[in-house]
């Protein structure tokens, strides 16, 4: 692990902020996106204050920050969080959460960290996600470390052992809290579940003792809430693109208006509980003697903990007695309430070209899913 570079993955030092901010100011298309987001003046100001900044910290307490900040005042009706009295701040964790918004899981999440006078966190994103040179500066400066995509064979091999090892040196070495998500991509069918390969992962750098291999990673699963799904047009779309035999290929472009869209869109009530840590029971899962079973369990007990911290929402239960053609859940909302999220769901429905129907299901499904997984374990 000692011989492995990172430069190429990890965020920025202090030392470079300097200079990379200075070629940004001198970027166009960079330029081109701060005009749209700020009005000239504010742009202007904006470009001209990036000489004033010199640290990680101090970029993202003055930019980064109040932009999110922002988004919160504009799209979100409440914003709570729980479990994080639990933490210390002084020690670094392993943050995996369900994914649902591009963008705005981590920021939510440094947010909160930044405000809660605990350090930001580290955050992976994936390099198909970094498809202008500004974007792979700008996600550095912010924390961000690079997981390599589109690899074969052997050279995905080799991405994922320095992935790994970048990761437990960070965390060995208390440099950072990291953040990343249970899986490759967003959850588009509300349906959380955490990959075994991401933990495989994890474990390449390991010493093979598997209990105190992951214990020295210290898992805690954050559980990420929204009342309204982030992009749940666009995610019903692909689903049924896919449900109907079709080919979905994703460009750039949809990238791009996805991550535009889950920061414009309004998201209600947004919720994240930071869950118990995992460790003891690593101890059990050790004495499993068959290797996939030991990362089936674990990925088993980080869903559990995700599912018991989802905070429902209304909508959630009215999904799931539409799903089902039942009442089941009916104690939980009102009528009132369920003729506004029925009218809700069918204005959004009828913005999706295809069978109604099946489009219908879908749709319900991204919002029930939560509820019955949450059902099904207990």
């Amino acid at each position: 692990m000692e011989n492995i570079n990172f430069d190429d993955i990890r965020p920025f030092h202090d030392s470079e902020v300097s200079a990379v901010l200075e070629k940004l100011a001198k970027d166009n298309s960079f330029i081109e996106m701060v005009k749209k987001i700020y009005p000239h003046a504010q742009a202007e100001a904006y470009l001209v204050n990036l000489k004033s900044i010199h640290s990680v910290f101090d970029f993202q307490s003055v930019y980064i920050s109040g932009y999110v900040n922002k988004i919160i005042q504009k799209t979100v009706t409440s914003f709570t969080y729980s479990g994080l009295e639990n933490l210390n701040p002084r020690k670094k964790y392993l943050f995996i959460s369900n994914h649902r918004d591009i963008l705005l899981d981590s920021a939510f999440l440094n947010i909160i960290l930044f405000e809660s006078k605990f350090p930001t966190t580290q955050i992976a994103i994936g390099s198909n996600l970094l498809i202008y040179p500004w974007i792979k500066d700008l996600v550095r400066l912010n924390k961000s470390f690079i997981v390599k995509r589109g690899l074969g064979g052997k050279e995905m091999l080799e991405a994922s052992q320095q992935l790994s090892a970048y990761i437990r040196k960070t965390l060995k070495n208390n440099e950072s809290s990291i953040w990343i998500a249970q899986k490759e991509g967003r959850t588009k069918d509300g349906n959380d579940k955490t990959h075994i390969g991401l933990l495989k992962m994890f474990n390449y750098s390991g010493n093979n003792h598997f209990a105190d291999d992951f214990k020295e990673l210290n898992i805690v699963p954050i559980s990420i809430s929204y009342e309204f799904e982030p992009c749940d047009i666009s995610k019903t779309k692909e689903i049924y693109t896919v449900h109907s035999g079709e080919k979905y290929e994703k460009t750039p472009g949809d990238d791009l208006k996805s991550m535009a869209g889950g920061v414009n869109s309004p998201k209600g009530r947004v919720h994240f509980e930071f869950c118990e840590p995992i460790s003891e029971e690593l101890e059990e899962m050790a004495e499993i003697k068959n290797v996939n079973e030991r990362f089936e369990n674990l990925a088993r007990c980080i869903d559990k903990r995700i599912y018991k911290g989802y905070k429902l929402n209304e909508i959630n239960y009215i999904a799931a007695d539409l799903l089902s053609n039942t009442n089941t859940y009916q104690k939980y909302y009102t009528e009132e309430s369920k003729q506004k999220i029925m009218n809700y769901f069918d204005k959004r429905i009828s913005e999706i070209p295809g069978n109604k129907a099946e489009i219908q299901k879908i749709f319900h499904e991204i919002y029930a899913n939560p509820l019955i997984n949450l059902s099904d374990i207990e």
